[in-house]
């Protein structure tokens, strides 16, 4: 092969004329034409629906007379206000308390070989409780609401939390 031959692929057509390039600039010229037009002009509004009209009066009417003669039935939309804990619930669950927070400072006695200086100590704190100790012992003094309950550390803690703590520890 010749350095003058030319090397084309299979399928290249033998001169472009240019019209291709011509047409093709024209197609889109019209394109962005028609897209300009279409911008310019507003969409038209839907006409609201016949039945809107004689609805909407028909809940106005009915919310105004819900407003200004309550019906007797209305009492099933009153919220009842919920009422708080029994004093047995709010004992069980300070006992509840105290048993674990005492589990906190034997695990920290158990731990360092002494009594913790603050509640902080054994870690956090439950609010409600209070601790002081007195040498070798401490005490726990728990209240929640009018409920008032005291731990002693001379006490078994197994026979403190009774069966209210194995009850909650056992989703009871």
């Amino acid at each position: 092969m010749s350095s003058e031959d030319q090397v084309r692929p299979f399928h290249a057509k033998e001169e472009g004329s240019g019209q291709e390039a011509a047409d093709a600039v024209a197609a889109v010229l019209k394109h962005a034409a028609e897209h300009d037009k279409a911008a310019r002009e507003k969409p038209k509004k839907k006409k609201q629906p016949k039945w809107m009209l004689p609805l909407g009066v028909n809940l106005a009417v009915f919310a105004v007379y819900l407003l200004i003669a309550p019906p007797a039935w209305r009492g099933w939309v009153t919220v009842n206000p919920i009422e708080g804990p029994t004093p047995q619930i709010r004992r069980d669950g300070l006992r509840t308390a105290m048993y674990l927070q005492a589990q906190r400072i034997e695990q920290y006695r158990i731990d360092h070989g002494a009594l913790p200086e603050t509640l902080a100590d054994a870690g956090s704190p439950i609010p409600g409780v209070e601790y002081h100790r007195q040498g070798k012992t401490y005490q726990l003094v728990g209240t929640s609401g009018q409920a008032a309950l005291v731990y002693d550390s001379s006490e078994s803690l197994a026979d403190f939390g009774g069966s209210v703590v194995a009850t909650r520890l056992s989703g009871g």
